[in-house]
């Protein structure tokens, strides 16, 4: 018996469902997923390494991979009906058309939160230290948890230091470690797949949540990081995806793209998104923890027993101004079956707060102006 398995090549002239068909022991044709260039991000290192672990187990037989030199021309491949699935990072599917187009699954959720690179953690550098960090939001989340530190965006970056001549992230992040190498910066921060991509040895430390540890700076991650998803044209059958995908990491990325399209566009990228599944023992030791008494009270009845197990949704959505001074956040925890029920209900809430903070603006229906009511009165 010989199997097609799966190809880590480029796609040829022929489509896969062509090539498949030629196979006439297979009861169906092999399954054929378009894969782009990595983007640094691991999305395409985390579903190659599955790929491999089907083939090792025997259930890869029936599945094919291409890569493909663009996601464009892998998107095309995908609209002609040359392949079933693609790979894309959450963040590309939520921002992308999605005419004639659907979620056939969810990997795994990589680790969310993103880390910075220095010789100390963020609250024991020197002061007036200077970061790169290519993301708006956790720039500001930095200059929270320390308002004498200098963050700088990569353009910023690019202005004051010799810009590499390639711009793609197996560049950048060399470049970032030499000019930290140098002295010329303190460190910088960057998403986990792409120091991982990288392999540069040096000290690392997450930028996490503390949820149990309030003493101390959190940062949300930015909406979606660590999710990878496959993307099919409608009414493709998915029973045939369930191999890839994962419960817990579905919930989580519909229920963040849920409220990320509630979000006015102008401002997504300084509000950040987490949903995360969560036991009832793990929050509550947690609580216990940072002496949050009304967290613990809310899980239990009269008798002091927990009211109701099972697992919990957590959500949590914040954005800052530009200093960091001022934050606009929101916490909710409830029922997993009830997870819609407490998105909408996040989102009540969220817009009862920024209606607060529009209340000393003379433009109060503009719900957009988030930067400019966020900022220093």
């Amino acid at each position: 018996r010989r199997g097609v398995g799966y190809i880590n090549g480029w796609l040829s002239d022929s489509s896969c469902g062509q090539q498949s068909a030629e196979v006439d022991w297979m009861q169906e044709k092999a399954l054929c997923i378009a894969v782009p260039p990595e983007d640094g991000s691991g999305t395409v290192d985390q579903f190659l390494r599955k790929m491999t672990n089907l083939e090792e187990k025997g259930d890869g037989a029936h599945l094919e991979s291409n890569i493909f030199k663009t996601q464009e021309s892998a998107l095309q491949a995908l609209n002609e009906a040359k392949v079933d699935l693609i790979l894309l990072p959450a963040e590309v599917w939520a921002t992308m058309n999605h005419h004639g187009l659907e979620l056939a699954a969810t990997l795994p959720r990589r680790e969310a939160t993103w880390v910075l690179i220095s010789e100390d953690k963020a609250e024991y550098l020197p002061k007036n230290a200077l970061l790169i960090c290519p993301n708006r939001m956790l720039r500001r989340q930095m200059r929270r948890a320390r308002i004498d530190i200098h963050t700088m965006s990569l353009e910023d970056a690019f202005d004051r230091f010799e810009k590499p001549q390639d711009g793609t992230w197996s560049a950048l992040v060399p470049w970032m470690e030499k000019l930290r190498g140098q002295g010329q910066i303190d460190g910088y921060i960057i998403d986990r797949g792409r120091w991982a991509a990288a392999g540069i040895r040096a000290r690392r430390h997450t930028l996490g949540m503390h949820r149990g540890n309030p003493e101390r700076a959190h940062f949300i991650p930015p909406t979606f990081s660590g999710l990878s998803v496959l993307i099919s044209r409608k009414g493709f059958p998915y029973e045939r995806t369930n191999i890839f995908n994962d419960k817990t990491a579905e919930i989580a990325f519909t229920n963040e793209l849920e409220l990320w399209r509630k979000i006015p566009s102008s401002i997504r990228d300084l509000v950040g998104i987490h949903v995360e599944q969560r036991g009832i023992g793990t929050i509550l030791r947690e609580a216990e923890a940072s002496e949050d008494l009304s967290l613990t009270e809310s899980f239990m009845n009269r008798d002091g027993r927990v009211a109701r197990r099972g697992t919990r949704v957590e959500i949590r959505m914040e954005t800052l101004n530009v200093n960091g001074k001022r934050t606009i956040a929101i916490e909710r925890t409830g029922p997993l079956e009830y997870a819609y029920e407490e998105i909408v209900r996040t989102m009540l809430e969220w817009e009862e707060l920024l209606a607060v903070a529009l209340e000393k603006r003379q433009n109060k229906d503009d719900l957009t102006l988030v930067e400019e009511f966020l900022s220093p009165y």
